[in-house]
């Protein structure tokens, strides 16, 4: 009996009654979808004249309701019916708990993820709760269910939720994905349906409306929706053409085969249901395993980070180690203390030169993230004050800044700045020219640092007793934080030029 009311009389006088006000709660108008058993009193002989009285509770509750009780009458003991219904519908009970429990796994598993701090999108767990609720919903075959729970005024509060909840958990798992103006659109169908359910829950709970009653409206709903997100996704895939916009524009189209109930709905040309268990299951199953590869690289992707972020961390000490080598604090000293005996406030701005070159180093330890580029140059203008105290006429220093506005990793510029004065211009005997620009196109800032010196080979390595980062260490730091490229070119006895290129991000170097 499927939300309907049933009498049965038997030669006029009634021996049966299902669904009658009073028999179940308040904020039901009726017992849902149940089986139930007739011990006809006196038995039923041939001459016996029975009549069945059935009658529709909802008004949109559709002929379906009178055909399905006239087709499951039933004569046995419940055990035989179980067996029985196992063959017809046990399918839908496989499946739904299926679907359902890999939608339980996947929860479980980004709820773990997420305790310890794995770097992962909402993807999954929107994907998820979308499929609980689909599972659910197919779980619920109320054939089989409803022989096995008695409480049914739930179980069909129960069908009515979780079909109010696909589209919404379907929507905010597409909007992990679609990065167009197609994702107001999307917006609106989540906002909608979410909006619906807790109307609906809020009606039925207070006994203002049956939920029943909304699912006609749920239907449109949906059917509404359908077709916005599929356009969404088709606007999405010519705008955004990605390969994963485009897997789940082709996966959701046949996720759409399940929508085709909707109509069923009405027309009642076939097996409720069965579009919706076709094309939501093989959808689901494509994008279970897309997580599952998502999830795979996404670990992957998370151990590797880590072992950039210790690995810049040894980097970071390392430069900073490589720029206080004991005959660079001596010297930077010595000519203090020479300036100290010819000119006292030379001396003193070099103190403070020389105790914020000292700051910038340590400061270059707690940031594991981009710095402005105004620090990293203040940095720089420390550390070239210092080395033109030593060299003075040898060493020329000149700065083109067209652009300052953005960031980089910290310490990125200044060892190059650094092989630039070491093994470039101070190996001339008659010293050089060391320059630093930058300058700004349309995707990108430039940074430039050349001199005229002696010119060095990247690939051979320094052997002078000192701790060398390597010119491949800045430019996998600035691959890694950042997306930038590092290019050097030298020529022997004309001078090194480095150059760094910085993508922009919406619009600013970040």
């Amino acid at each position: 009996m499927s939300n309907i009311r049933v009498q049965l009389y038997k030669n006029g006088t009634e021996i049966y009654s299902f669904g009658q006000p009073g028999a179940y709660p308040s904020f039901s108008k009726s017992p849902g979808n149940q089986w139930d058993v007739l011990l006809a009193p006196g038995g039923v002989a041939a001459s016996d004249t029975i009549t069945i009285r059935l009658e529709n509770i909802y008004p949109s509750n559709n002929e379906q309701a009178f055909n399905l009780f006239l087709e499951n009458l039933f004569m046995g003991d419940s055990g035989v019916l179980f067996r029985d219904l196992v063959t017809t519908s046990g399918s839908s009970l496989l499946l739904g708990g299926f679907i359902l429990l890999m939608g339980l796994v996947l929860l479980a598993a980004v709820i773990i993820l997420k305790i310890i701090r794995t770097p992962l999108s909402w993807a999954p767990f929107h994907l998820s709760l979308f499929t609980i609720a689909s599972g659910l919903w197919i779980f619920l075959d109320f054939h089989i269910i409803s022989l096995l729970v008695t409480t049914n005024v739930f179980t069909n509060i129960l069908d009515i939720l979780s079909l109010s909840l696909i589209m919404p958990f379907l929507g905010l798992y597409l909007l992990d994905f679609v990065k167009s103006r197609a994702r107001y659109a999307i917006s609106g169908c989540v906002y909608a349906g979410l909006a619906f359910t807790l109307f609906f829950l809020l009606v039925q709970s207070l006994g203002i409306w049956d939920g029943y009653e909304l699912l006609t409206p749920l239907t449109l709903l949906d059917a509404a929706a359908v077709i916005i997100i599929l356009f969404s996704l088709i606007y999405e895939n010519a705008h955004n053409p990605q390969r994963d916009t485009r897997f789940i524009l082709f996966s959701c189209g046949i996720c759409f085969i399940g929508f085709g109930d909707i109509v069923n709905y009405y027309l009642g040309f076939l097996p409720f249901n069965l579009f919706f268990k076709l094309g939501f299951t093989l959808f689901i199953l494509a994008q279970l395993s897309y997580m599952v590869r998502y999830t795979r690289n996404t670990l992957a992707a998370a151990r590797k980070t880590q072992a950039l972020e210790k690995e810049l961390v040894q980097n970071r000490i390392a430069i900073m180690l490589s720029q206080i080598q004991p005959h660079f604090l001596f010297n930077a000293l010595t000519a203090i203390k020479q300036l100290c005996a010819i000119d006292p406030e030379k001396a003193e701005e070099a103190v403070g030169q020389f105790a914020g070159f000292l700051r910038g180093n340590l400061d270059s330890l707690s940031h594991t993230g981009a710095i402005p580029f105004e620090k990293e140059l203040t940095h720089i203008e420390n550390y070239l004050s210092l080395e033109k105290m030593r060299f003075g006429k040898r060493l020329s220093i000149a700065y083109d800044i067209g652009v300052s506005d953005f960031s980089l990793p910290p310490l990125t510029v200044q060892p190059l700045v650094e092989n630039a004065v070491r093994y470039g211009v101070t190996k001339k005997p008659s010293g050089g020219m060391v320059t630093l620009s930058t300058q700004e196109t349309e995707d990108s800032v430039i940074l430039t640092i050349s001199d005229d010196g002696v010119g060095f080979d990247p690939s051979v390595k320094k052997e002078d007793g000192r701790s060398h980062i390597g010119i491949d260490n800045v430019r996998s730091r600035l691959e890694n934080q950042c997306g930038g490229r590092l290019t050097v070119t030298t020529v022997l006895g004309s001078g090194t030029t480095a150059t760094i290129i910085l993508p922009k991000k919406g619009g600013s170097t970040e």
